[in-house]
């Protein structure tokens, strides 16, 4: 007996529904010309051990799927990759794909938890592609990360990527319908982690250089806390001066860091409240005036970053600052320093 089996999956249980024949695992459909086209027959006698090769489906289903991500249709784009990591369980652009276009169409969820988990998919996938990372296939691997790099520098700078307000704490200060902080830099140190896995296998340059563009895409990011920020250009410093040991006319680049009073957001929990704006005003018109002044800012951002990290949480480390601080925030606003709504000012 003869039986239909798909082209695109192979799967034969299809179903015959107004005058067509629909393949039920991808939804594919037939005509019935075309089905009898895909006949075989239903029995084989076989001894030893039979190996199918389902290369030729995975190119259909690739192509497929590469051509919905050109249009970004997130649906087809995790349907097909799905398709493809059925059949081949180690093809790293099938894991990282299917999981990125399911995360693409839960962005405009309203479902919080739902993105979340979503979100996590995502994370653990990013998580294992260095697993099946091959060195055989340098070249083609090379193309195939930056390209996802690419896609996902354009998920975080999306209109529906990461839009909420955090403290120096991570709590959050207001909800939206986007990516929180904390799922959007899980992504990104997901992906930096792998990539540092896979120097370890396929040391290329390009790789130090994807890293560290994704660390100084952190450093500017509006929804992070200074202490985040410091940390991540302190890391953007050292993968800098990695590509310079392979390439010296590299140029980096790095933003500064804008505004930043370390101890104090940690102490009073934000960098936008009263005693802070009130320290800030002082940093901006009296501190960076003069020369002496400019060096203590300086000396105080290349310390206080280190120290909050370190003892940050402690209570004792703001049980130690929070009375200093009161007593100075109070002598300026007696002095006429103001602890209105400030934004900071370029020195």
């Amino acid at each position: 007996m003869k039986q239909i089996v798909c082209e695109m999956c192979g799967n034969n249980n299809l179903l015959k529904q107004d005058g067509m024949y629909v393949c039920l695992y991808c939804g594919t459909k037939y005509t019935v010309e075309e089905a009898k086209k895909l006949m075989i027959e239903g029995t084989v006698n076989v001894q030893g051990t039979v190996q199918i090769d389902n290369r030729s489906f995975v190119e259909k289903y690739l192509a497929n799927a590469r051509r919905a991500r050109d249009k970004q249709d997130w649906e087809e784009v995790e349907k097909y990759y799905n398709l493809v990591e059925q059949n081949e369980p180690n093809n790293i652009e099938a894991v990282f794909y299917s999981a990125f276009g399911k995360t693409k169409m839960a962005m405009i969820d309203k479902d919080i938890f739902r993105r979340e988990q979503i979100c996590g998919v995502l994370c653990r996938s990013i998580s294992v592609i260095d697993d099946y990372y091959d060195t055989d296939k340098s070249s083609e691997n090379q193309s195939l990360i930056i390209q996802m790099h690419c896609d996902l520098m354009n998920m975080y700078q999306s209109d529906f990527v990461f839009n909420q307000k955090v403290n120096a704490h991570g709590i959050a200060l207001s909800n939206d319908k986007n990516l929180t902080y904390y799922q959007f830099a899980l992504i990104a140190n997901g992906f930096i982690e792998s990539l540092e896995n896979i120097i370890k296998k396929d040391n290329q340059p390009v790789y130090w250089r994807l890293i560290f563009e994704q660390e100084r895409y952190l450093i500017t990011n509006e929804g992070i806390s200074y202490e985040d920020k410091a940390l991540h250009r302190e890391r953007a410093v050292y993968y800098e001066e990695q590509i310079k040991q392979m390439n010296p006319s590299f140029q980096g680049n790095l933003p500064p860091l804008e505004g930043g009073c370390y101890v104090a957001t940690c102490v009073y929990g934000s960098y936008d409240c009263p005693p802070v704006w009130t320290l800030r005003r002082y940093r901006d018109y009296t501190l960076a005036k003069t020369w002496y002044g400019r060096a203590f800012i300086r000396t105080y951002y290349a310390i206080s970053p280190t120290l909050v990290r370190w003892f940050g949480k402690t209570k004792w480390f703001r049980n130690t600052w929070k009375p200093r601080l009161d007593r100075m925030v109070k002598r300026l606003n007696d002095e006429g320093v103001e602890d209105t709504p400030y934004h900071d000012r370029q020195w």
